[in-house]
């Protein structure tokens, strides 16, 4: 276990989604509120420790941003504005485009693995509807695929092909998954109304995945859809967690367990052909699930290394911490 920061201010690693390792920069993003308790973001190395702020701000959803390895960049919402700043010296920032004011902008500002593309989810309150859009990162040009009745607080691009959206639909008794084709608009609701799915991600370009909150005698699940075959997988988790990643080689299923009577990082090893996972108590994090900054949102930054949040001391001051596997 690697303790990355050490402020007695916040810092945090960006929302679930998001992988915040840049292979070529041996380094990571991250997210702090060190300048005066405003959110902005920073560059680590990951060989001597070394870091330097990328923005200087007092209005960025630094909690929201997304790391583009394949660009060098960091993509985050300023004042209405998708942005983006380099990660080399002098770090240039480029405004990308500008939502007008009815839209919330909700989620991470999701991104295609060459991160040439901007998926996100803008939501008119006076409507309820929200408009899923793709915005081209060279051009500005915003283009909105589908409108989903309800609050989408989460769109999710395939990273790798580019040509799907998954979705959630949040709202009071309401947690539904759904893709959209990019191409066809084709809408394709992957849970039924009666069913409570969250926290949606991706598992390479193939595998659509969510949690769904346990029903009867079925306990709490890790959900995959491949969309290649169309076939649902689903995992069984006993020793329950509030978010869940997945490495790429699909055999580790990570939890974060509970505040309060279960608050560890748990690796749920997948046993090979089967939905049976084995669990491991890896690392307490002691953190709360009171604000979004300090929910643990582990990343898998590779097959066997996961990057998250932890309160590891209780006293209230998140830091980021890398869990190398032996």
């Amino acid at each position: 276990m690697v303790q990355l920061t050490t402020s007695k201010s916040l810092d945090n690693k960006m929302y679930l989604d998001v992988n915040p390792y840049v292979p070529s920069l041996d380094s990571v993003v991250f997210n702090s509120e060190r300048d005066g308790g405003h959110e902005n973001l920073y560059l680590m190395s990951l060989q001597n420790g070394r870091f330097v702020q990328l923005t200087d701000s007092d209005d960025i959803d630094g909690d929201h941003a997304n790391v583009s390895p394949a660009t060098e960049e960091v993509f985050y919402v300023e004042d209405r504005t998708f942005t983006s700043v380099s990660l080399r010296a002098p770090y240039r920032e480029r405004k990308i485009r500008k939502v007008p004011d009815r839209y919330d902008v909700k989620g991470i500002v999701a991104l295609t693995s060459d991160g040439k593309t901007i998926a996100s989810s803008l939501y008119d309150e006076e409507e309820d509807r929200s408009s899923l859009v793709l915005i081209d990162v060279r051009s500005g040009e915003l283009e909105t695929i589908k409108k989903i009745d309800g609050k989408v607080d989460h769109v999710l691009i395939n990273p790798v092909r580019g040509d799907t959206l998954l979705f959630h639909v949040y709202g009071e008794d309401i947690g539904q998954i759904g893709l959209v084709d990019v191409e066809s608009k084709k809408k394709t609701m992957l849970t039924d109304s009666h069913d409570y799915g969250v926290h949606p991600f991706w598992v390479n370009g193939r595998i659509a995945a969510f949690s769904q909150d346990a029903q009867g005698d079925t306990p709490k699940q890790v959900v995959t859809y491949d969309i290649r075959d169309e076939k649902f997988f689903s995992y069984d988790i006993r020793e329950s967690s509030n978010h869940f990643a997945m490495n790429p080689a699909r055999t580790i299923i990570e939890g974060d367990g509970h505040k309060g009577s279960t608050p560890y990082i748990y690796f749920y090893y997948i046993k090979p052909g089967t939905n049976k996972v084995d669990t491991v108590k890896m690392f307490k994090h002691n953190s709360s699930s009171e604000t979004e900054s300090v929910h643990p949102h582990a990343a898998f930054v590779n097959d066997t290394d996961l990057i998250f949040n932890s309160d590891a001391d209780g006293k209230g001051n998140g830091n980021v911490y890398l869990l190398r596997e032996k």
